[in-house]
């Protein structure tokens, strides 16, 4: 498999959570208020893992927008990055084109991971340290969507032997 094949099928899973939120959300009625934040939000969610994660509204290429985000993944050495030194470690012993797959496999989800999971889980601490029931309802729908989207790309890439369990016991 291509990496550009990896990359659009990442992109199609999370097109595909996306439409399916979009729609159940189209079936809630309006006077559900509660249910209808709930589904926005995580909607907004899903949506931010494809625009941030995935990239997938970004064109000026496909190829060069990998290559670009490998760069900003890979090749900079982040403070974060400690707690992906299997992953880190494993990009640096591949060739040149297996670096392209592995970074359309985890790009999406590792940019998520590391500027954004990160600091969710520090809000959602804080919210529930001060009784914040507001945030609290928000920041575990949004976390939850992310972990969500997550599963579902790692359940393609386990069903397609495609750089599977890379996320095992490194992070939440």
């Amino acid at each position: 498999m291509t990496y550009l094949e990896i990359d659009k099928a990442i992109i199609d899973i999370t097109q595909k959570i996306c439409d399916e939120c979009k729609a159940r959300l189209a079936a809630i009625p309006m006077e559900n208020s509660t249910e209808r934040k709930a589904v926005q939000i995580e909607y907004g969610i899903y949506t931010f893992c494809g625009n941030a994660g995935a990239l997938f509204n970004t064109d000026p290429g496909r190829e060069k927008v990998l290559r670009g985000r490998q760069y900003f993944l890979w090749m900079r050495e982040l403070p974060r990055w400690q707690k992906y030194q299997k992953t880190q470690n494993i990009f640096r012993e591949l060739d040149d084109t297996e670096k392209l797959c592995l970074t359309a496999a985890l790009q999406a989800e590792l940019f998520v991971r590391l500027h954004w999971l990160e600091r969710q889980y520090a809000d959602l601490s804080a919210a529930k340290a001060s009784g914040d029931t507001d945030n609290i309802f928000k920041l575990t729908i949004k976390i939850g969507a992310v972990k969500n989207m997550f599963a579902a790309w790692e359940a393609w890439r386990i069903e397609n032997n495609v750089y599977p369990h890379m996320f095992e016991g490194e992070c939440k």
